[in-house]
């Protein structure tokens, strides 16, 4: 049940943040300067948040679908660990659903661990 609410809360969050890349259906909170100048950085690749946002929906819509949950919450990791570490030292305003998109994917990890068994195991 605990793990079936996370996974569908995280989808949704996810599914509505990687959208938002694209369509820019609600406005992105303000930040401070650091925070700006690197998100602006990002967004100058001219490639780099399309692609996170390509990620972020496809997970969440994995999550939200419960089918290859154990695959997203994988290529979930480097997203979530630098929404994490983004909050963390450049922006602690907002940094709840940062920490939760981390928090919660690494909880998702864990129940799946047994998926993993095979690909970590130094044979």
């Amino acid at each position: 049940m605990l793990t079936t609410i996370v996974r569908i809360l995280l989808g949704l969050l996810l599914l509505f943040a990687g959208l938002n890349k694209f369509f820019g259906f609600a406005p992105n909170p303000p930040h401070n300067e650091a925070a700006a100048a690197f998100l602006g950085a990002l967004a100058a690749t001219g490639y780099m948040m399309p692609l996170i946002g390509f990620f972020e929906a496809a997970c969440g819509l994995a999550f939200v679908s419960g089918r290859y949950v154990g695959l997203a919450a994988v290529l979930l990791v480097p997203i979530a660990l630098n929404i994490a570490l983004f909050h963390l030292r450049l922006d602690m305003a907002g940094a709840g659903p940062g920490l939760f998109v981390a928090i919660a994917n690494a909880y998702l990890l864990a129940v799946n661990l047994p998926k993993y068994r095979e690909m970590l195991s130094t044979n």
